[in-house]
Order: structure tokens, then sequence, then C-alpha cells
């Protein structure tokens, strides 16, 4: 059932996001998919289904953006916020080796900037904000994705090499930080109506996610340069 939902929910919301069009919309939609399954399975302690199915569910939400980006280029140029600018920020490093991308300094601050947002917001929001936010992020990749397969003279070797090893390693640090936070979230609201949590901070899920995040850092910073010029091969 969970599967069936995830898969209709991810074509419909995405297909909504289109048709409407609204840039903030698509965040919006394709968070609110998986929320109400993350939610229940985190409150039942459930932690290991919950990381599983949130990883499933990025997997069909790449997916569906991948797609409905190479139908309709020009609508999801509007309805993905930073879609543009980001693939512009991504050719521009592929052709000339130049950007935060394959720079340690310059994109080290972005990654722990954004983690710290994102681990706020899952503690404060029960990481139902933190999910618009990593959907947000999700989908600009996945539509530069889309255009670097399009525009690349070997679309196969793009397609390939399109999602970064490094980017991959990220997603899984996110969503194992976020059913860490969401269940320390769920504790601190329990404390403060003056109750006894029911379970413990999974501290297992919180370090798996640290690690990912720094082995994203560490994969980045090392294969960056290798991967820029076997992309710009891909591109022509």
């Amino acid at each position: 059932m969970i599967l069936i939902i995830l898969i209709v929910g991810v074509i419909l919301s995405t297909t909504a996001s289109f048709v409407f069009g609204i840039p903030w919309l698509t965040p919006f939609l394709g968070a609110a998919v998986p929320y109400p399954i993350f939610f229940l399975l985190v409150r039942r302690q459930q932690y290991k289904s919950t990381f599983w199915w949130m990883l499933l569910w990025a997997v069909f939400q790449s997916i569906a953006v991948i797609v409905a980006t190479a139908i309709a280029p020009q609508t999801a140029a509007k309805a993905i916020p930073r879609g543009q600018s980001y693939t512009m920020e991504m050719f521009h490093w592929i052709r000339t080796g130049e950007g935060t991308e394959g720079t340690l300094s310059l994109f080290l601050p972005n990654h722990l900037l954004h983690y710290g947002i994102f681990c706020i917001l899952c503690i404060v929001t029960l990481s139902s904000i933190a999910l618009i936010f990593g959907t947000w992020m999700l989908n600009y990749m996945n539509f530069y994705v889309a255009q670097l397969v399009k525009m690349s003279a070997k679309p196969w070797l793009a397609a390939i090499l399109g999602w970064y090893p490094w980017s991959i390693l990220r997603v899984i640090g996110f969503i194992a930080t976020g059913v860490a936070l969401a269940a320390l979230g769920l504790n601190l609201l329990t404390r403060m109506r003056g109750e006894v949590p029911k379970s413990a901070f999974p501290k297992t899920y919180m370090l798996i996610g640290i690690t990912f995040v720094i082995a994203d850092i560490l994969v980045k910073a090392l294969l960056a340069p290798i991967w820029q010029k076997l992309l710009l091969s891909a591109l022509g």
C-alpha cells in the first residue's frame, strides 16, 4: 500500500506542479506525498522502515522530475525554483572547471549552511518544512540532470554521470538525519507537554546522517575534478 501511495502520489504531485506552473508549489506538493507516511512511521518508532521508504521516495521523485523536465522543459523551468540557475552554474563548471562545485573552500560553507538549516527545520517542524527544503534541492538537481542528458553529445554517458556520487551520499545523509531529528523533535514536544517520551533518541541514524554528509564533502573534494572532465567528454 505504501509503495502504491508513493508511486501514484509522485506522479500526481509532479503532474499538478507542471500544470499549475507555480514555482514554490512544486516542492510543497512533492513533500506532501511522503510526509504523512514519514510522520506515522517515526511516531511508531519504525525508523528503519522510515529511512528506506523515504530513500525509495527520493528515487521516484527524481525519476518523475527528470521525465517531466524532458517532456516539458519550458514548463519545468518555470515550475522548478533554481532549476535554470543551477543548471547554468553546472554547465559553466563542466566547460571551464571554474565555480563552487570543484573548490572545497567555496562549496564547504554552502554545504554546512544547508545542513545546518535542514537540522534546525527537522527539530522545530518535525521534519515537515525540512522535507520541503530537501525536495526543493532534489528537484533542481534533477532538472539539471534532464538538461544535461538533453544537451550532451553522449546522452547515455551523461545519464550515468549526471547524478554525482557525492550528491547520492548527501541525499542518504539528509534522510537519515531527518529521521533522527524528527524523533528528537517529537521527544522534545512530549517533554514540553509534561509527559515522558516513549522512545529514546535514535542516535544510530543521526550518526549515519553525519557520516554520509561528511563522506559527501570528502568524496566531492576528491572526485569533482575527475567528474568534471568526464562530464565535459559527455557534453562534447
